[in-house]
């Protein structure tokens, strides 16, 4: 975080030092709905009439690589 200053750092790292398990458990789940959520409309803008399905394996591509989705699902892009 070398564009934050210092004792900014410092206050966000005592803030979240002292946050409850369930608050900081609850703040990754959203943080990865957001990332998934970008993923998906990312996916959707260069893929537009891709269905849900589609979405759903391209965004698992992307998080887990397209190696695991083949196997997983028996999916791969462009085919």
């Amino acid at each position: 975080m070398e564009d934050t200053h210092p004792e900014a750092l410092r206050v966000f790292l005592d803030l979240n030092h002292n946050l409850p398990v369930q608050k900081k458990i609850e703040q990754i789940i959203e943080m990865y709905e957001i990332v998934n959520a970008t993923y998906a409309a990312q996916e959707r803008e260069q893929h537009p009439g891709a269905d849900d399905r589609e979405i759903f394996l391209r965004v698992a591509a992307r998080r887990l690589g397209p190696a695991i989705v083949k196997r997983a699902y028996g999916w791969a892009a462009g085919e």
